[in-house]
């Protein structure tokens, strides 16, 4: 059995990609008691007062938890890191998930800023024994950023959950609606899907809505919130996204730049018809089941929409091919394969 510790710093409060995919694995490793023991190294000086919480939200509790101070202390085989880098250093083997590495493809100005984000990317680099990440593309872009040898860069796409049965979610007047979820970061390019949904032609775009999912787009929105309808969702736990997923006629993520587009794989999976820029990770994403535009052409994303949204066979076909992608990206199977590098590495490291 392997006796896996895992650093779970984030695991109830972090809302974004990175939190669902660490959730949805450790549910997975948590039906399978009799292959994993896993116990999860927190930071706070209290960690038994976390276990409801964390119970909560993963829907099991033959979990410990521990501070992270009591590593050395514990009968733990290897420690996993799924945060994108690591702001502590357990003793012992160590593997660790690094989905991009956006610091360094468009790192801060600020020169403080720019050690405080590199940081817990260089102490994987050099701390990890094994490194997980989420696309080819991905994986060039450690090695080429952080100088890893590629062969201890492990590719595992990600998966999703089946779709949760909530009603869809409704907007007023609108007649539909189009979903963008994301972070408030520039690489997301939202800016470009406002121009899009602005150039659609006028009656398509008076009855058409944005909706977008995600903190701190005012910038984005504003200049032409009264153009079109654009409804600011804010942060969203489970239940809300599901139901956004739901209602939406078309789900568009425009971004420059992806570690891999978890959010194209939701929509997917509740059979809403995707479009995606064609930059870097995104194709691996969405593979056959999406509709590409190239990155940062609002032009040419409004008329792809603009097709979606007038053609209901080609928004069907669209719809079938996502349910089909999403159907073969499950997390059981990127479970199954996460834990088999885990394990490998506490293996190497025993022999």
């Amino acid at each position: 059995m392997l006796r896996l510790g895992v650093d779970a710093a984030n695991i109830v409060r972090d809302r974004r990609g990175i939190g669902r995919y660490a959730r949805a694995l450790l549910r997975n490793w948590m039906s399978r008691p009799d292959r994993i023991d896993i116990t999860l190294l927190v930071p706070d000086l209290f960690p038994q007062l976390l276990v409801g919480r964390i119970a909560a939200v993963l829907g099991a509790r033959n979990f410990r938890v521990a501070r992270r101070t009591q590593t050395p202390a514990l009968d733990i085989d290897v420690v996993w890191y799924p945060w994108n880098g690591m702001t502590w250093i357990a003793p012992g083997p160590k593997v660790a998930t690094m989905h991009d590495v956006w610091p360094f493809a468009s790192p801060s100005p600020d020169a403080r800023i720019r050690r405080h984000e590199q940081e817990p990317f260089r102490a994987t680099a050099a701390h990890a024994g094994r490194i997980i990440t989420d696309s080819e593309f991905s994986k060039s872009e450690i090695a080429f950023h952080l100088g890893v040898q590629r062969e201890t860069v492990d590719v595992v796409y990600l998966g999703v959950d089946p779709p949760i049965d909530v009603p869809p979610a409704r907007f007023g007047a609108a007649a539909r609606y189009v979903l963008f979820v994301g972070e408030a970061e520039s690489r997301k390019d939202l800016a470009t899907l406002v121009e899009a949904m602005d150039r659609l032609p006028g009656p398509m775009r008076k009855d058409t809505a944005l909706v977008v999912a995600g903190k701190g787009f005012r910038t984005e929105i504003e200049p032409v919130a009264r153009r079109f309808s654009i409804i600011a969702a804010g942060e969203v736990d489970d239940m809300r996204l599901a139901a956004l997923y739901a209602g939406a006629c078309a789900f568009v993520l425009p971004s420059r730049y992806e570690g891999f587009g978890l959010p194209v794989l939701e929509a997917m999976s509740y059979g809403v018809p995707v479009i995606a820029s064609d930059a870097t990770a995104l194709p691996e994403a969405g593979g056959d089941a999406a509709c590409y535009f190239a990155a940062g052409d609002a032009a040419a994303l409004s008329q792809v929409l603009a097709r979606l949204i007038e053609d209901p066979v080609q928004a069907g076909r669209s719809s079938s091919a996502g349910r089909r992608r999403a159907a073969e990206m499950t997390w059981a199977r990127c479970a199954d394969a996460t834990l088999a590098i885990i394990e490998r590495a506490a293996r190497s490291a025993n022999i």
